[in-house]
């Protein structure tokens, strides 16, 4: 019985403290994206409504289906195979890198991320 009621208080703590991704995203993560990932990855703002290598930076639901070149967007819990924050990463350490976003050459547009900014889109990634 003791059991029974542990396992039910248990499972009832955890779904508190389940991440609400969507509203984190658009509290959090979009205002970020909108100013330096939009000019090239939202169909709203891309030239002929063209996103960049089929990477939709519109919704968290695009975000993490990710581009046609690189994989998933967001892998949910780990950052080593989320495609959005290898890329932004390597802006902050890599920034010639070709496959960094930013790319250097836009940065004049679309501004590269602060160290915070990076760190904050690796936590929402992180959390599941």
């Amino acid at each position: 019985m003791r059991t029974l009621a542990l396992l039910t208080l248990l499972s009832a703590s955890s779904a508190f403290a389940a991440v609400d991704h969507e509203a984190a995203f658009k509290a959090d993560i979009a205002p970020i994206l909108e100013k330096s990932c939009a000019n090239c990855h939202d169909p709203k703002k891309a030239k002929n409504g063209k996103v960049k290598s089929g990477f939709d930076s519109s919704s968290l639901k695009s975000i993490v289906k990710g581009g046609k070149e690189l994989g998933e967007g967001i892998t949910w819990g780990d950052v080593s195979k989320s495609s959005l924050y290898k890329t932004i990463n390597l802006a902050a350490t890599s920034p010639e890198d070709e496959m960094a976003m930013p790319p250097k050459k836009s940065h004049e547009k679309n501004p590269p991320l602060s160290k915070e900014q990076v760190a904050k889109i690796k936590a929402f990634i992180e959390a599941k």
